[in-house]
């Protein structure tokens, strides 16, 4: 199941795939999302659903 990023807002979006033989088809393309545990800005963790993107950004601090 895809998720939402809590980050950014990234979410699944949907389009068209298309074959070599112009053969349409509905698609979707999902986040990359992943589940962990972050340093809130006031000090607390949280379990929140990131987006890989922002994790490599360093968006969000990784709580050890």
């Amino acid at each position: 199941m895809a998720r939402k990023c809590e980050i950014c807002g990234k979410e699944p979006k949907s389009g068209n795939k298309v074959a070599k033989s112009k053969v349409i088809t509905k698609r979707t393309w999902k986040p990359n999302v992943q589940k962990i545990r972050i340093v809130m800005p006031d000090g607390s963790v949280r379990r929140k659903y990131v987006c890989t993107r922002c994790l490599k950004a360093g968006k969000v601090q990784k709580a050890h």
